[in-house]
């Protein structure tokens, strides 16, 4: 009677292979069961913090679908011969076990990908450099389409398609698209030239093809610049390779070069001592570089006497270099009305030749051995120049 109630049969099937498919059933919850359990024990015997053992609690559940899965295809692929089933009912259910396994897979993949982006976005943030932070969904994208190709790939296989030809006629396809579209694989490879070299990073100050302004985002196909107008443009990313980029951002010092115009009523002590008061804010200046400056008297202009201001200082950003020329300019105005001279403005002096009852009278020469004196006085032996290394005033000289 065992035996005639092992080969009954309902719809088609032997009640003993009921029997194996619900060992099989059971198989399969076992499976899930012991993987996702085991991983948890694995992860928590590893990992104190708080948070990282969150983070895998969270992975552990969302790798449940796809480990059960896996075990469904495996129980079916396995098991459907050993319980010797119509070999039709076999051909279906290795089809679907195919499947189910195939999509298993790329669930996985998925999964695994998921993990990977949210440590490697963890490791970036810790990093200086922005450019990193904005690799990271690149990466997680790419990684996802190459497992779906390759899942869809395994997909077509088991139904019996020719992937070979499949695979021939997508790369015809794909080079008949490329030289189509020679712009978006100029701004692919582009894209990444820029992650690779690194020319600029995020929030850098960068001045490229016309175009100046804050990097925003950087991506395959093209980089978002926020300009000093609050506007946005767009750049392909084959203009960095085809133009320089002038990165402001990675500057170490910030130079600031100016012409400071000075009154023709300054006298030579005044202008003197103007000058090295300037070198002397300058060394005074938290924010301003001093090993190299230039502060100097270098020109009789149209109508100023012109002092050259030429320093560097060092500055995180546009606001902190604009705040350090603030103090710097409001010290040097202090100084201009401590010394009691008077910056220039463009002026003219206009000479009337004669007036009605007034001739014009030449002024006299001074006797040729007074301007002789003068030229001897200024000259090697004389005394009235002022040597370029004996400052009139004392405490700050040009070194």
């Amino acid at each position: 009677m065992l035996s005639d109630w092992r080969h009954d049969t309902f719809l088609g099937i032997e009640m003993e292979q009921f029997v194996g498919l619900g060992v099989l059933i059971g198989v399969v919850v076992a499976w899930q069961l012991i993987v996702t359990r085991g991983i948890a024990l694995l992860m928590h015997r590893r990992m104190q913090e708080t948070d990282r053992r969150a983070f895998w609690d969270r992975e552990r559940r969302r790798l449940s679908l796809p480990i059960l899965w896996l075990g469904i295809a495996a129980v079916i692929l396995v098991g459907f011969p050993v319980l010797d089933f119509d070999p039709d009912l076999e051909d279906v259910a290795k089809t679907i076990g195919s499947l189910i396994g195939a999509a298993a897979l790329v669930l996985l993949g998925y999964r695994g990908i998921d993990i990977f982006s949210e440590v490697l976005a963890a490791r970036a943030a810790e990093t200086e450099t922005k450019m990193d932070d904005q690799l990271v969904p690149v990466i997680r994208t790419s990684l996802r389409v190459g497992v779906t190709a390759m899942g869809g790939l395994f997909i077509l296989s088991n139904l019996d398609v020719n992937v070979a030809s499949l695979i021939a006629g997508v790369g015809l396809l794909g080079l008949a698209v490329a030289l189509a579209a020679q712009d978006t694989v100029k701004n692919f490879l582009g894209g990444l030239t820029i992650f690779a070299d690194k020319p600029f990073q995020i929030g850098d100050w960068i001045v490229i093809g016309g175009v100046e302004g804050t990097v925003e985002e950087v991506g395959l196909r093209s980089t978002r610049v926020r300009t000093f107008h609050n506007s946005v443009v767009t750049v392909p990313n084959y203009t960095f390779t085809d133009n320089n980029v002038d990165n402001m951002g990675a500057r170490a010092w910030r130079r600031y070069s100016t012409t400071l115009g000075l009154s023709y009523a300054t006298t030579p002590e005044q202008m003197q001592a103007f000058v090295e008061g300037v070198r002397a804010i300058i060394r005074a200046n938290p924010g301003m570089r001093k090993d190299y400056y230039i502060v100097e008297f270098k020109a009789l202009g149209a109508s100023s006497m012109d002092v050259m201001l030429y320093c560097f200082m060092s500055a995180g950003d546009w606001n902190e270099e604009m705040r350090i020329r603030h103090v710097l300019n409001l010290d040097i105005v202090r100084l201009a009305q401590r010394l009691q001279v008077q910056f220039a403005f463009p002026t003219q002096t206009v000479h009337i030749d004669s007036a009605p009852g007034q001739p014009f009278q030449m002024p006299e020469s001074p006797p040729p051995d007074q301007l002789a004196a003068a030229i001897n006085d200024f000259g090697p032996d004389g005394s009235a120049g002022q040597r370029a290394d004996q400052p009139l005033t004392s405490g700050f000289d040009n070194g």
